[in-house]
């Protein structure tokens, strides 16, 4: 296995070539995201700036991301962009992921209200 490091460098690469437009590495997100060890790694900016990517392509992984998020604020900020973006390509998986998250109960009703 990939140290740390080696892990977030990995993922910070896929979130820039995504950035730019190619998608050949967007299978392995899910395990680079689903490592907790990574995502834990990871301040608020540089959460906030991989959502912003992954939103785009994996709406359900930035919504993951999403619950790493330390303030309140910006998961709230974050959310409600992520549920308008994810509401327009498939409310029905929209509703589901957010109401099943694990973000605090409030904000999944905030984030759910966002895609109405």
């Amino acid at each position: 296995m990939h140290s740390l490091l080696q892990r977030r460098e990995q993922l910070r690469r896929i979130a820039a070539s995504l950035h730019r437009g190619n998608t050949c590495d967007l299978h392995q997100l899910d395990a680079l995201i689903g490592d907790l060890e990574v995502v834990r790694s990871f301040n608020d900016e540089e959460l906030k700036d991989l959502i912003l990517i992954v939103k785009h392509h994996r709406p359900d992984l930035a919504l993951l991301l999403l619950t790493h998020v330390r303030s309140s604020k910006d998961r709230l900020s974050l959310g409600n962009c992520l549920a308008a973006i994810w509401s327009r390509t498939d409310i029905n998986a929209a509703w589901h992921g957010i109401t099943a998250s694990s973000l605090p109960e409030s904000e999944r009703h905030a984030l759910c209200s966002a895609m109405v």
